[in-house]
């Protein structure tokens, strides 16, 4: 059956994802980046190992991340790899641009490169290129030649921060047949909760399957470090004030957070409000500003110390991570769309954390909401009551964001964790502690 699904696959679907991607290429900016990106992976690997000769000795290992987010939820354990194996290399690929576009130097990683179409004969190429001691694919990104070319080629291959969710297509009957023959063949998949093991037990054997939490707790407490050596926002911007930060907002978070906040804003000349837009651009942050034009708005790249704003507009990627450490308050955008985004990133600054009604495909949201760390909230008037009382009420306020940040202390740990099973799977030794 599985090489069957193998041809099929080869001749049929993967062809007409390429043509598919080629045809968006003409179309779409950002695709174009993609395709053209992955034209230049073979000729990056082959740069690297002129500068960097391959040894025997040296272990190499591939991860693979769908975009920045699970890149950044394995950072923790890309240092910890170094750390215990130093002469160790690591290459990290990306699919999606806005994943490989914005990467900055991270130490311990020798390499980024693209993702390779998934063909057969290109993904048997990059295995023969680097030749990794395992491949690691984060979170959820899973594309069939690269598992079952590693198993082909008797590579490792291993799942981190997996989960799926009940409502997933993965176990649809007609499709699992279809995704067993992809997922039977990792050599582990680590889940991030017990609650899945009985779903991914349809995807692939239980003894592969393996409940060791998430390093994305790992990764915001580590962040959370950094951030607070640094300011992120203007002096006179957030001396004495109330700071409310909305991040990774959609046009449909904004609609409800402009019905709370516009009102705010007239009674608590204190309030000051951050609005981090999930995709930045010119027009976005236009219509911002129009829709807040009875306010004073001013954009963060823009804003000096002295800034006299009400309203601060975020047009940088990359730092609203930081930004939530100068919070008294968060929500988290993606809630009234379609998935809701990361809500560990305000939470371990002890704050509470405020979402829309789309959240079940975050774990850790149903964590917050269980623990009184995070709010549910169904409407912008909603919105504003509860941002209304966490103004005036400070000790309840406190209370649940100490909530918010015991519960990503208490879930932490998944690095080491994860790290053992694998050193115990491949049978390596840390050469350092």
């Amino acid at each position: 059956m599985t090489k069957l699904t193998i041809l099929l696959y080869n001749l049929f679907i993967s062809p007409l994802f390429i043509l598919a991607s080629h045809i968006g290429a003409l179309l779409h900016k950002k695709v174009r980046a993609g395709v053209m990106g992955r034209y230049r992976t073979f000729p990056r690997i082959k740069n690297y190992f002129i500068q960097n000769p391959r040894r025997a000795d040296v272990p190499l290992f591939l991860f693979h991340c769908a975009s920045m987010g699970e890149f950044e939820h394995i950072k923790p354990l890309l240092a910890k790899f170094k750390q215990k194996l130093p002469q160790s290399r690591i290459v990290v690929m990306f699919f999606s641009p806005s994943g490989f576009q914005n990467i900055s130097d991270f130490p311990t990683v020798d390499l980024f490169i693209y993702s390779p179409m998934d063909i057969w004969y290109r993904v048997n190429r990059l295995y023969e290129q680097l030749k990794p001691t395992a491949v690691f694919i984060a979170k959820h990104d899973v594309w069939p030649n690269q598992v079952w070319v590693a198993q082909k080629r008797r590579i490792p291959v291993f799942m981190i921060n997996a989960s799926l969710h009940k409502a997933s297509s993965r176990i649809r009957p007609v499709i699992r047949t279809f995704q067993r023959t992809v997922y039977d063949k990792f050599n582990r998949i680590f889940i991030i909760a017990e609650s899945d093991k009985l779903r991914w037990e349809i995807l692939s054997d239980k003894n592969r399957v393996m409940e060791v939490g998430d390093t994305k707790y790992d990764q915001v407490l580590y962040r959370c470090q950094e951030s607070r050596q640094k300011k992120w926002l203007p002096e006179h911007f957030t001396r004495g004030n109330f700071v409310f930060v909305a991040g990774s907002t959609w046009p449909e978070d904004e609609t409800h957070i402009f019905t709370a906040v516009s009102r705010l804003l007239r009674f608590y000349p204190k309030l000051r409000v951050v609005i981090c837009p999930h995709e930045p651009g010119e027009s976005r942050l236009f219509q911002l500003r129009q829709t807040y034009s009875e306010f004073e708005t001013e954009l963060y790249s823009q804003a000096g110390e002295e800034c006299k704003a009400r309203i601060l507009l975020v047009d940088k990627i990359g730092i609203l991570a930081n930004i939530y450490s100068e919070a008294h308050l968060a929500y988290v955008g993606g809630s009234f769309r379609q998935n809701i985004h990361n809500v560990l990133e305000p939470a371990v600054y002890g704050i509470p954390v405020m979402f829309g009604p789309v959240n079940q495909n975050s774990h850790e949201a149903q964590l917050l909401k269980k623990c009184g760390g995070g709010v549910e909230i169904p409407n912008g008037h909603e919105l504003r009551v509860l941002l209304d009382r966490f103004m005036q009420e400070e000790k309840f306020r406190k209370r649940v964001g100490d909530k918010a940040r015991r519960m990503v202390v208490t879930h932490s740990g998944s690095t080491e964790r994860t790290l053992k099973a694998i050193f115990s799977e491949l049978g390596l030794k840390p050469t350092a502690s």
